[in-house]
């Protein structure tokens, strides 16, 4: 043992200091071992601790839906009780709760939101639309739709500006849902663009909700904006406001390509309902893919971490090859 040691007191500076540059790269490699280790362990604790609510809370759901069950019920429920004090468990419960209000209207619909605002879920919404990721944002934003949270709706609108299309097209959509038409009036002084994209699954949405009142969209034909005057053309063609056929036609010698086309496309359209040609044509739009509303799985360690401990080793051993080559004498 003493010989080692001396050994590597007679090394020269170079072969310690490349010594060390093995150790810690060596170490990197362990702590990112050991990273996902220990994500995968939680992955499955997670996943396990789920399937052992599933049925429970699914009894609660229904308990609540179908019983007239309230909040007050389950306050001597032990089970509850200690599982509630768990933000996975409350996360888990509003999932199946969105879930199990899709499926149903009218009453029931009605004592599923009641159970939403009662159990507090509104909170945890909230503080999803307050998360740094979009992913989040958009599940959160899509929960307070579904649950109809008009108070909501100020909050929502901040995001209607934001840069991440899709996060963008979620809460115009939810704008729509708890505003109704109306709620598009923010578009006059909207300055960000609205790509097709956004525009088409907002006409889709429009098609597939139950509009009671449809305003008259001829302001949004005055815009600066060229994305919103094309948005506007769409909803006039798509409602056959023909009394904007004067302003249709004029937009037709805009020095705008994209409003050009579209203009064209209106006035055709206006033409034919105002001399009662029209045929009634389905229109398909591609339609806004529901995975958001999966609450996106959370990793037990962040991934600048891993790409931080991932860089540190490759640089560390980079330079170690670097002064290996350079610096240490070739044998003669």
């Amino acid at each position: 043992m003493n010989s080692l040691w001396n050994y590597f007191i007679d090394l020269q500076d170079v072969e310690k200091f490349l010594i060390v540059c093995i150790l810690l790269f060596s170490l990197s490699i362990i702590l990112f071992i050991g990273l996902i280790i220990t994500s995968r362990l939680n992955k499955i604790r997670k996943e396990i601790y789920r399937k052992k609510n599933t049925a429970h809370i699914n009894q609660t759901l229904f308990a609540i839906a179908f019983d007239g069950a309230t909040r007050e019920d389950f306050i001597d429920d032990r089970l509850f009780k200690r599982n509630w004090r768990r933000k996975l468990y409350k996360r888990q419960f509003l999932k199946e709760l969105i879930k199990l209000h899709r499926l149903y209207d009218g009453e029931i619909a009605h004592k599923l939101r009641q159970c939403y605002t009662d159990f507090r879920l509104i909170q945890l919404s909230y503080s999803k639309v307050r998360s740094r990721r979009w992913e989040v944002k958009c599940a959160g934003i899509q929960e307070l739709g579904e649950m109809e949270i008009k108070k909501a709706v100020p909050v929502i609108l901040e995001h209607t500006r934001s840069s991440n299309d899709t996060l963008k097209m979620v809460a115009l959509i939810e704008v729509i849902n708890l505003s109704g038409l109306k709620g598009l009036s923010f578009l006059e002084d909207y300055t960000e663009p609205l790509n097709d994209w956004i525009q088409l699954n907002l006409l889709e949405s429009i098609k597939e909700a139950n509009i009671s009142e449809v305003p008259d969209f001829g302001y949004l034909l005055k815009c600066t904006n060229e994305t919103i005057v094309v948005f506007g053309l769409r909803l006039i063609s798509l409602f056959h406001q023909s009394h904007h056929l004067p302003i249709v036609k004029a937009l037709l010698n805009t020095s705008s390509r994209k409003i050009n086309l579209q203009a064209g496309i209106a006035y055709h359209k206006l033409s034919a309902t105002s001399a009662g040609e029209l045929v009634e044509s389905e229109n398909t739009f591609p339609q806004i893919p529901h995975e958001l509303n999966k609450s996106p799985q959370e990793n037990s360690y962040s991934g600048t971490v891993l790409l931080i401990v991932l860089f540190s080793g490759l640089i560390v051993i980079t330079f170690a090859i670097v002064l290996w080559v350079f610096l240490y004498p070739s044998p003669k």
